[in-house]
């Protein structure tokens, strides 16, 4: 959502230039929404890959928790090393909340965007 606020006030005479050509309000917010949207999922499809090679590694390695066996008493169960699974059975759930939770945090600056006066954003400097 900062990322995107950021944007708006960035591109200010942008979204002036816009209004000015003629999109209504609700298109200039549109393509924001859209903006922040794509963001989100680039975003997903950069951690899914960076997490994946990551708990691939992990399967190869494994987590070593022999030291914390005395910590407490569930600890006690866990002995050497423990090996991840991939996990993809929710990753699809998952891409799609964040996908979900991006679209709606674009919303309060689409609607930012959308409030410029044209006139006024191309006077802006």
């Amino acid at each position: 959502m900062n990322l995107l606020l950021m944007a708006v006030y960035e591109r200010t005479r942008e979204i002036g230039l816009l209004g000015a050509l003629g999109l209504k309000p609700g298109q200039i917010s549109l393509l924001f929404i859209l903006e922040g949207t794509m963001m989100g999922l680039v975003g997903v499809l950069v951690g899914i890959v960076i997490g994946l090679l990551f708990n691939g590694l992990l399967m190869q390695v494994g987590l070593d928790y022999s030291k914390f066996s005395n910590v407490t008493s569930y600890m006690a169960l866990i002995s050497g090393r423990i090996y991840p699974g991939w996990g993809v059975d929710k990753l699809l759930g998952r891409a799609l909340t964040v996908a979900i939770i991006s679209a709606m945090a674009s919303f309060y600056p689409a609607r930012e965007a959308s409030l410029r006066e044209p006139a006024a954003a191309l006077h802006y400097v």
